[in-house]
């Protein structure tokens, strides 16, 4: 073992001082496999021949391997070199084909995901041409601050008279990994002039269930209807119509549950969507506890259909459908059903008009209860609620829009202290104008004429008051593209 050892250094001293082991022509590289096996199978045989045979010998054996590769090399250039004189072309051919081939696989990438939804997803990456572990350090996050002042002269006063910040939000969402992207949403908002902080929005999407199905798991506003999936500093109006605050609320119906979006492809003239939604639905709209252990989950679908007009006209249409427990004890129960539409026209960023409405229509419905006299069922009358709203809002200017919205609501079954139905509305009339220097901020003023008669009570059955609005938002950081 000790004589190996030392022929082991000899050897290695021999590489670096003999010229025929320190060549450093290509050839002659040690390393390479050609060499380092002959070094590998005359360990044993230099141990018994003396140096200068030795020499020699491997000299020998290094002039025959140059003669073998000088001559393959001259016959593969010559070969090369008569090819390319017969056929010029074959010097780009390698480059050329292989452009051709990335091409073709880009196209057939895109190909894929051809009238499918438009998420930028990491399966919708091209991976000839994108890092997926890049695009997971590509976070975007935003901050948004909403501030309104309201004031009124009305007795009793109708708003707070106040200026004050009626929301912070913070954004972070991006890419998790190629199966799908995240989003978190906190926010402190202004209640009473107490600001709470919650989380508005946590969840994930999965995109990669198929070409045209995506699941939403977490915490979400529910989209349903037009305006409950929209945060209010992207509304393109102040303050929620009245129809939406009385059966939705102030800002929207949030909860946490599973959504699940489908697109049909059937039509080359539409675009379908469908939107099936399951919640824990223990409580309705905005809440700061935990709300009410439920027997059964809230449940809703929301049919979408968007027809592009051509000219850069677009309408999109579609109707909800909700179930909520309202009461597991009394196994109450609340059906709600709408329609929502919008037009939207746009020149560039010069002009733009929009024409949105929503109607919302309630059923709260009450078992009936037993007459403990007479052990007789007596029916409870269902309450009823609808209204709707539109809006316009048009942009004549690039940094300036005026708009107008109308508001209306009534409870049909409303009856008086002697049980007669008594005759109600909700009636409003808003005028605003908006200046809007780029799209991460604005300025908006607005005028609402609202006009409530409740003929239930006898007192002041009839009232009208003047509201007025200034509010102001920017957006820090990454602002994500409108939903259309």
């Amino acid at each position: 073992m000790l004589s190996f050892g030392i022929f082991s250094e000899n050897l290695e001293f021999q590489k670096k001082s003999d010229p025929v082991f320190s060549h450093t022509d290509s050839k002659r590289n040690s390393n390479s496999p050609r060499y380092k096996s002959m070094y590998e199978t005359n360990i044993l045989k230099n141990l018994f021949v003396s140096p200068n045979d030795r020499y020699r010998e491997e000299w020998e054996q290094f002039s025959q391997i140059d003669k073998t590769d000088n001559s393959t090399s001259s016959e593969n250039a010559s070969s090369k070199t008569s090819s390319t004189a017969k056929n010029p072309q074959n010097q780009n051919f390698d480059w050329e084909k292989q452009l051709l081939d990335e091409i073709a696989a880009q196209e057939k990438q895109q190909s894929k995901f051809e009238n499918s939804r438009n998420i930028s997803s990491p399966t919708q990456v091209n991976p000839l041409t994108a890092d997926r572990s890049v695009q997971n350090l590509m976070m975007d996050m935003s901050a948004s601050v909403d501030m309104v002042g309201q004031w009124d002269n009305n007795k009793p006063q109708t708003t707070s008279n106040s200026l004050d910040v009626r929301e912070a939000e913070f954004g972070f969402f991006g890419a998790i990994d190629q199966f799908g992207r995240g989003t978190l949403l906190v926010a402190a908002h202004n209640e009473g002039g107490r600001y709470f902080f919650e989380i508005h929005e946590a969840n994930i999407i999965f995109p990669f269930i198929s070409k045209y199905v995506n699941l939403k798991v977490g915490r979400f506003f529910l989209d349903v209807g037009r305006l409950n999936r929209i945060h209010r500093h992207d509304w393109n109006f102040t303050m929620a119509p009245i129809v939406h605050q009385r059966l939705m609320d102030n800002e929207a119906v949030e909860d946490t549950g599973a959504e699940a979006s489908i697109l049909f492809p059937f039509w080359n003239f539409m675009t379908t969507e469908l939107v099936l939604g399951v919640t824990n639905g223990r409580y309705w709209g905005h809440t700061h506890t935990a709300g009410v252990n439920k027997n059964n989950p809230m449940m809703y679908a929301h049919l979408k259909n968007f027809i592009y007009l051509g000219n850069n006209w677009g309408t999109q249409f579609g109707a909800t459908a909700m179930r909520y427990e309202i009461d597991p004890v009394t196994k109450s129960f609340r059906m709600q059903y709408g329609l929502d539409s919008v037009l939207r026209w746009n020149q560039s960023m010069l002009k733009s008009f929009i024409l949105m409405s929503e109607l919302w229509y309630r059923e709260n419905r009450y078992p009936d209860q037993i007459d403990p006299t007479t052990f007789r069922n007596n029916p409870i009358p269902m309450e009823t609620f609808w209204g709707y709203y539109i809006m316009l809002d048009y942009q004549f200017h690039q940094q300036w829009l005026i708009g107008y919205r109308y508001d209306f609501f009534n409870v049909p079954n409303l009856r008086d202290k002697d049980g007669k139905f008594a005759r109600n509305a909700v009636e409003g009339n808003t005028i605003q104008l908006t200046y809007k220097p780029s799209e991460f901020s604005f300025i908006r003023t607005s005028v609402e004429r609202r006009y409530t008669a409740d003929f239930s009570s006898d007192l002041d059955p009839e009232f009208i008051d003047y509201r007025y609005y200034v509010q102001a938002t920017f957006i820090l950081g990454a602002h994500p593209a409108h939903k259309y």
